[in-house]
């Protein structure tokens, strides 16, 4: 498959590897110390109330860099961080790419 692809994309090994040039590894101190208030965060979150504390990595990635979940996961909800699912992300960019019409 990867030869296949190679004849379609001869230089995708090339552009992959000047990509990862640009990602940094997620400070390790700043993220560890959000894992554990992210853990408790999710275990005390009013959608889910099962105490998982599983997706604590993904709660706290997100805080370390400010950014929205994407995913379909409910333990996200009541932890006040915005998360989306897909057919959500899909209206809002939607709603987004319309309004951005009209103003044109």
């Amino acid at each position: 498959m990867a030869s296949h692809a190679l004849h379609r994309a001869p230089h995708a090994l090339e552009d992959a590897i000047a990509l990862l040039e640009f990602i940094e590894p997620t400070p390790t101190e700043r993220y560890e110390t959000m894992l554990a208030h992210a853990a408790d965060v999710l275990c005390n979150a009013v959608a889910s109330r099962n105490g998982s504390r599983a997706d604590a990595h993904i709660l706290a990635l997100a805080w370390t860099y400010d950014a929205d979940i994407w995913s379909h996961d409910r333990d996200f909800a009541g932890t006040g961080w915005p998360s989306w699912s897909s057919a959500n992300l899909a209206a809002a960019l939607s709603e987004e790419a319309q309004a951005s019409a009209a103003r044109s």
